[in-house]
């Protein structure tokens, strides 16, 4: 954080002066895009500020209980001469709202940890070294505690956070995980943070759908050189399954999570000719540079790209095909 306080400070120059906000994310929600959004949404109304939360799309159901009394727009704001924050969105045409916000705003800040920000904000916080958004949304705010001398997250604040940490580390498995995530974690449960029910919704809340489709995906896992598995969702199997698009992302790291296997794909058809691919490698592979291939981003450990006017056979060949060269 040290080599990022001036970034910060300018951050919060800025929030404290302006009054006008609307705060976004990523499409295809997940625990760091609402926690992050979340914490930032509700630290901008304790501190009094004329704000909405905008996200044109659906939340996951384990994530529902976050928003509590949390108003979403989407993409019907009545705000003026506001400034747009992302969060966890490393592109620009990846922001959740309508292209006529992303147009009208005064001013786009990003707040982001991807290794493919395409650095498109007029004012950014990237760190590609912190383990999540919400990371990096807790290091602004203690350093507002800091300078304003006041203590700012409440456990409304601190539930958002504490769910993103443990979403984007794998509840602290991942290497992404290091002290400072430890740290951050006990300080949010010196907060408040509700660790029981963030881990009962997160982890402890799978409907009889998910575990039917999760034993379909494991039943028909290709291995590929016994180096790579991929695991395949038809948009039918949704439907025969009756299980939301967004409720299946958790499949992903069972790919990766098999003895000798070094790169898991998950391949998820959302509508005829809109393939979803997530990727999750061990040690070596870097999912980012995988994911440019299909035009998408993400994390060295973990990516995701989407195929458009193709089919799922023909996305699984081409997919298998670049992802042989990084073995």
């Amino acid at each position: 954080m040290k080599f990022f306080i001036e970034v910060i400070d300018e951050i919060l120059d800025y929030l404290v002066k302006e009054d006008n906000f609307m705060v976004s994310s990523h499409v295809n929600p997940d625990g760091d895009n609402i926690g992050s959004s979340l914490a930032m949404y509700r630290f901008l109304q304790k501190i009094d500020k004329n704000v909405e939360y905008v996200l044109d799309d659906e939340y996951p159901s384990s994530l529902e209980f976050l928003r509590d009394d949390s108003k979403l727009v989407s993409n019907k704001s009545e705000i003026k001469n506001y400034t747009l924050i992302a969060l966890d969105s490393g592109d620009y045409n990846r922001i959740c709202v309508d292209e006529n916000i992303l147009k009208n705003a005064n001013k786009i800040i990003c707040i982001d940890h991807h290794h493919t920000n395409s650095e498109y904000a007029d004012l950014a916080y990237v760190d590609v070294n912190e383990s999540s958004t919400c990371q990096m949304v807790f290091n602004i705010l203690t350093r507002f505690d800091e300078r304003f001398g006041e203590d700012i997250i409440c456990e409304k604040i601190a539930t958002p956070l504490y769910t993103g940490l443990v979403t984007d580390t794998g509840n602290f498995q991942y290497s992404n995980a290091d002290a400072s995530s430890l740290i951050m974690a006990s300080n949010l449960l010196d907060r408040g943070a509700k660790k029981e029910e963030i881990i009962e919704n997160v982890f402890q809340k799978n409907s009889i759908s998910y575990y039917r489709i999760l034993g379909h995906v494991l039943n028909n896992m290709e291995l590929v050189d016994n180096k790579i598995a991929v695991g395949t969702v038809y948009n039918k199997d949704l439907e025969d399954y009756d299980i939301k698009y967004d409720d299946i992302d958790s499949i992903t790291p069972y790919t990766r999570d098999i003895d000798g296997v070094e790169l898991g794909i998950f391949v998820k058809e959302k509508e005829p000719g809109v393939v979803k691919l997530s990727f999750r490698s061990k040690s070596y592979v870097d999912c980012t540079q995988l994911s440019r291939v299909f035009g998408g981003g993400g994390h060295i450990r973990a990516a995701g790209a989407t195929v458009l006017d193709k089919t799922v056979e023909q996305v699984k060949e081409l997919v298998i095909k670049e992802a042989r060269k990084f073995i």
